[in-house]
């Protein structure tokens, strides 16, 4: 669209704090921050840099929620004392729009483990502008009593969620490390419904199928050291941190992070035990009809070794009837969606979109 310059005011600060967290010289009204760039790092940034120029607590999440200067400005201007009912709000909605306008067919992002979609919002910036892009996430998060029994039935459920959005195909499905078992069974369902999947792509997701797995638990505090970014053991912690305490260390580091509270995190830390639950029971069904594009990290991280054999683009082919293209990154499991990480998907996997649609 035209450029707009930001209107003087709130707008022009939130501009402001865009183009400096960005690195970019100027900032339109309705430049989104994540086309622009920004991830759910630098969102935090931009936080930051608000609190100083407008002397207001700006929840992290609207800026997924208003990720424009006008948006975000005209939401700060009906009053940031609706900050406490909305709280964490739409940003933990099944659906988490990243962007919603464009004409094209959208990309649905299935959330790894954590039960988050927030991850995905550094690939924005690398999908052509007319693609809206949705990140699926858990119902427990927003229905404490959501329970599945099968990888198939929380698939069916996910698939209510995005025909809301797109009643028919052609699909594209993008899954992130157990995100991607998900978004599987989501295409089988739907290609059994007699819908396209013109799109199935995986970041570095295992086969948890009769996978033996002697792994303990994770704690709390590990969940939210590989998800929220936050070391909570520098903080001299104890390793079974309780939640409230992880909370309370989330709302002391600010970020993303910081407006879950001790009940979310209780939920994120149940739903990640039924998933991978579900997911270690689920036997999938094979596709026919769709390629799959698997992005497969090359640097192991710590206790995967092992696993390295029993994974990757390989394991997927007895399930997916079509083409498996394999492409490498250079990064390990956990960094797929570092920024470095989505800069060498985010370019392949747009390619491949425009090719399809």
């Amino acid at each position: 669209g035209q450029f707009r310059a930001p209107g003087e005011g709130t707008e022009s600060l939130v501009a402001a704090a865009f183009a400096v967290e960005l690195g970019v010289w100027r900032v339109g009204a309705d430049d989104s921050f994540f086309a622009l760039g920004g991830n759910s790092l630098t969102a935090t940034g931009v936080v930051a840099r608000l609190r100083e120029s407008i002397m207001t607590d700006v929840p992290v999440q609207w800026i997924f929620t208003h990720s424009t200067p006008a948006s975000l400005a005209h939401r700060l201007a009906t009053g940031p004392e609706a900050a406490d009912d909305e709280g964490v709000g739409s940003s933990v909605e099944v659906l988490l729009p990243l962007r919603v306008t464009g004409s094209r067919n959208p990309l649905f992002c299935i959330h790894p483990a954590i039960g988050l979609a927030w991850c995905f919002s550094g690939l924005v910036q690398y999908l052509d502008d007319d693609r809206p892009i949705y990140g699926v996430q858990s119902p427990a998060l927003t229905d404490s009593d959501a329970r599945f029994d099968s990888l198939d039935e929380l698939a069916d459920r996910y698939i209510r969620e995005i025909r809301s959005v797109q009643p028919h195909g052609p699909y594209h499905l993008l899954g992130y490390s157990v995100g991607g078992q998900i978004a599987h069974a989501i295409a089988v369902q739907l290609r059994s419904e007699g819908d396209d999947v013109a799109t199935l792509a995986m970041m570095d997701s295992r086969l948890m199928a009769g996978i033996v797995t002697e792994r303990e638990a994770p704690t709390v505090a590990r969940l939210v050291a590989e998800f929220g970014g936050v070391e909570l053991y520098d903080a001299g912690e104890d390793v079974n941190t309780t939640t409230e305490r992880a909370a309370a260390l989330l709302r002391r580091k600010g970020g993303l992070f910081a407006t879950l509270t001790p009940a979310h995190l209780d939920t994120l830390y149940r739903q990640y035990g039924d998933l991978v639950d579900v997911a270690l029971t689920h036997r999938p069904s094979p596709l026919e009809g769709a390629d799959l594009l698997f992005f497969s990290a090359t640097e192991s991280s710590q206790d995967r070794d092992d696993f390295r054999r029993q994974t990757g683009a390989a394991t997927w082919k007895e399930y997916v009837l079509g083409e498996v293209q394999e492409y490498q990154i250079p990064t390990s499991h956990e960094q797929m969606t570092s920024p470095q990480g989505l800069a060498a998907i985010g370019p392949v996997l747009n390619h491949h979109l425009k090719l399809v649609d």
